[in-house]
């Protein structure tokens, strides 16, 4: 592996340590587990860890996705997605090094959809898309149906040296329902600058780049959690930093295609995570 991608992975895994370490010494022991989750974060946030007040959800994603069709083949893309998520409260994630494996899952999300791309010009491209599916907690009694629909936007507003330029949004209408309790829906703007550097360097088969990507996400009305349910916890906006490795063209696995591998870090002062990405949100 070229020596730039190797400090780049070494960088991505001493972050998620120290992330992790912070979120062990917040949390307490959990006196109602269920209290902390909110299905439609848990669901979406990614691989990583997130905390609030006292408390901390590990989330494993396990993401699926596959072209249906490509722009360049048919003038418009489809992609096929299916996301399963699983939750584990109050655990470590650092200490899976030292063969600490959680013995039980506390959640699990199943959440299929599908995305459209269509390019307005040759610097615009829109992607509208919907998702729906379903949580459950394994070691509890609460569920939930999980939905969210929108449009992407990316827009590349210049180049220098290789060095590519582009303002991306997000507008979604999201929500989800509680088994035996009324919808709770929300929607959110997302706005930011993703700055991708070539390397000259390839991996597979493809040209690699790195990414910078700064994010700001607006809540129309607060995300809450139920056991913090008050103004000082409960989210009306957040700002991300991601750094990431990525190709022009996917790579190809067997069950699904990767465009980027990532790490971001996300915060609303009261509610803070950290995660691993294989493609941005735009």
């Amino acid at each position: 592996m070229p020596t730039l991608l190797r400090y780049a992975v070494a960088a991505f895994a001493s972050l998620m340590m120290l992330s992790s370490a912070q979120a062990q010494l917040q949390q307490n022991a959990a006196r109602d587990p269920q209290d902390l989750i909110n299905w439609y974060y848990a669901a979406t946030f990614g691989t990583g860890i997130y905390t609030a007040g006292d408390r901390s959800v590990s989330v494993l994603q396990l993401p699926f996705s596959r072209a249906l069709r490509t722009v360049a083949d048919d003038g418009s893309g489809l992609k096929f997605k299916v996301s399963t998520t699983l939750g584990f409260y109050d655990y470590s994630v650092d200490t899976v090094f030292n063969g600490n494996i959680p013995h039980r899952i506390s959640t699990l999300s199943v959440l299929p959809g599908l995305e459209w791309e269509f390019a307005l010009s040759p610097r615009w491209t829109v992607r509208p898309y919907v998702d729906g599916g379903v949580g459950q907690e394994l070691d509890g009694h609460e569920s939930a149906w999980i939905y969210d629909f929108g449009v992407k936007s990316r827009y590349l507003i210049g180049q220098d040296n290789g060095v590519e330029f582009s303002l991306v949004n997000s507008l979604t209408s999201a929500g989800y329902r509680p088994r035996g309790g009324p919808v709770k829906p929300f929607g959110y703007l997302a706005t930011g600058l993703d700055i991708t550097i070539p390397t000259e360097r390839t991996l597979f088969g493809r040209e690699v780049f790195i990414g910078f990507t700064p994010v700001y996400y607006h809540y129309f009305s607060r995300l809450s959690f139920a056991e913090f349910n008050n103004a000082q916890n409960r989210i009306g906006e957040e700002v991300q930093l991601a750094i990431s490795i990525l190709t022009r063209k996917p790579w190809s696995l067997k069950f699904f295609d990767v465009d980027r591998i990532g790490l971001a870090i996300r915060s609303s002062g009261d509610v803070t995570g950290v995660s691993v990405f294989t493609s941005l949100p735009f």
